[in-house]
């Protein structure tokens, strides 16, 4: 077998080939993933928290519009605050 042909299937690789862009089926791919997917994050904690920010920062966002800027910045400091304990929920 020479080295053209996948180990495998034993058929030569081919740019012909629809599956994975043009390589065999059973050939690695040519760039390795080097993101990892996290798993889902299922805390009912974390979820709180984060709907906790979220509002926090609609709020500070409806501040700045009727010119409250100081009020604003503390409801920001705040929903990074909670940014922080959402991590470690």
């Amino acid at each position: 077998m020479n080295t053209d042909n996948c180990k495998t299937c034993a058929k030569p690789y081919s740019v012909n080939c629809d599956y994975r862009q043009g390589r065999c089926p059973h050939h690695p791919p040519l760039i390795e993933n080097i993101m990892e997917i996290q798993p889902k994050d299922t805390s009912k904690g974390h979820f709180y928290v984060s709907l906790a920010k979220s509002l926090i920062r609609i709020v500070a966002g409806g501040a700045l519009l009727v010119g409250h800027v100081a009020e604003a910045g503390a409801l920001l400091i705040m929903a990074e605050v909670l940014g922080i304990v959402e991590e470690l929920v």
